[in-house]
């Protein structure tokens, strides 16, 4: 099922004629200020992803999990208000996802406010994690349209969550943790087919080490319908607003063509 309420389709929706562009911002990263986001609705970026900090990012790399060491989850209600409020001025909204781990401290399982004003989610964590269905279900009831993460090695229960997915599919590009790589694996292609053979009939985005328009160029060429970047748009925010301008404006450019 596609959710298509007119929040989500700020920004970007399951038929945009564009590739979408997702890019990481921190939740709470004292390090990232949130008026940084005015340079993401500026820069063509369709879905911000919103990184909540967990003791345990296994599938990050060590940009992203600095970060959320800076952060403090315990102010995740305030930090994501924040966020909503800064979002929500733009002429042209992104759409706002939270991307997160699944434990068993996750603030959405006390505060059911935390859903309020976001559009997706996506959870990293087996399919058949107790915790992740607790947080898909809560998400849904909300009207937060459900995303899937599948990594690599994709498996049949991979597949049949892809295929649930309300929002989009964010496919692993490259084997490891999250990280700039200096090639797009071109074994992305294949793998793009295994899921719409499958059925998959959300978009399809390639993240993991995806670092320029060059490589995101390249991902398009694979068959994905956009990309997600993350460590290297998180090096760009803690380098400045000119260089996180370059880096979207570039990112957009190589998408479009």
């Amino acid at each position: 099922m596609q959710l298509t309420t007119d929040r989500q389709l700020k920004g970007t929706s399951a038929t945009a004629s564009r590739p979408w562009l997702t890019c990481y911002f921190p939740v709470g990263d004292p390090r990232v200020p949130v008026d940084l986001l005015d340079i993401y609705a500026g820069e063509g970026v369709d879905v911000v992803e919103l990184g909540l900090s967990s003791p345990d990012p296994y599938l990050d790399g060590p940009d992203v999990r600095g970060s959320m060491a800076r952060a403090d989850r315990s102010n995740a209600r305030r930090d994501l208000d924040g966020i909503r409020e800064r979002l929500d001025r733009q002429a042209q909204r992104p759409a706002a996802l939270l991307m997160t781990y699944a434990d068993a401290a996750h603030p959405a399982r006390s505060n059911p406010d935390v859903w309020s004003g976001l559009d997706g989610l996506l959870i990293v964590a087996p399919t058949d994690d107790e915790i992740r269905l607790e947080l898909e279900a809560a998400a849904r009831a909300e009207r937060v349209a459900v995303s899937a993460f599948t990594p690599l090695p994709i498996t049949s229960r991979e597949i049949e969550a892809a295929k649930a997915a309300d929002y989009y599919v964010m496919l692993q590009a490259a084997e490891g943790v999250t990280g700039p790589r200096d090639t797009v694996d071109a074994g992305g292609r294949a793998r793009i087919e295994t899921l719409r053979q499958a059925g998959v009939e959300a978009p399809i985005l390639l993240g993991f080490g995806i670092s320029n328009g060059e490589q995101a160029r390249a991902a398009i060429d694979l068959g994905a319908d956009g990309i997600v970047v993350g460590s290297e748009v998180l090096r760009a925010a803690l380098e400045g607003r000119q260089r996180l301008t370059s880096l979207l404006r570039d990112l957009r450019r190589g998408l479009d063509g």
